[in-house]
């Protein structure tokens, strides 16, 4: 209880340090989760049923989709990687496909693949049909892996807006108070 006295009669000296701290964070966390989305980036490919690809490392990478927000041509395609040997790399469904949407794009993780040598691959896409005039406007991204970087910053936003929003409220609580206590 000595340390809720303490906070409430010294608030306004308090509040203020805890809001420059809270939004200091609060850009950290929001411009980590865009160099996080930046750096996963490894390269894009247009659509087309099938090209060849180059991954100069061997590591787990996720394939997604990017294209127009509410764009269903992705629904109902299926994705292969075939190896320099003609062997088909086993993807597995991303469990929770994380969405990233802007104003006109969104991305959504689709598969996981684990390449195992660095090389040139060939990607393969079925199902996909006759090619389209908006095709241009949809890619396919390979990204390395970054879903729980980004569930940490989230976390620390949310901290850091607490804390930004509870110092708010402090100051203006201190602040409205008669003076005594």
């Amino acid at each position: 209880m000595t340390v809720l006295s303490f906070t409430y009669r010294h608030g306004i000296w308090i509040s203020v340090p805890m809001f420059v701290i809270g939004v200091l964070l609060l850009v950290f966390f929001i411009g980590g989760i865009v160099r996080t989305i930046r750096q996963a980036r490894l390269f894009d490919v247009p659509l087309r049923s099938q090209q060849d690809i180059e991954f100069t490392e061997a590591e787990r990478v996720v394939l997604c989709m990017e294209g127009p927000l509410l764009s269903r041509w992705f629904a109902g395609l299926d994705y292969t990687i075939l190896t320099p040997y003609g062997a088909a790399l086993e993807g597995r469904r991303s469990l929770f496909r994380s969405r990233t949407t802007g104003i006109t794009k969104a991305r959504m993780e689709l598969r996981y693949f684990a390449i195992p040598n660095p090389g040139r691959y060939t990607f393969q896409i079925s199902g996909l049909g006759e090619s389209k005039s908006d095709d241009e406007d949809h890619r396919m991204v390979f990204m390395k892996p970054h879903l729980g970087r980004i569930i940490l910053m989230i976390i620390g936003i949310i901290f850091s807006a607490t804390l930004t929003i509870g110092s708010i409220v402090l100051f203006f609580l201190r602040l409205r108070s008669d003076g005594s206590g």
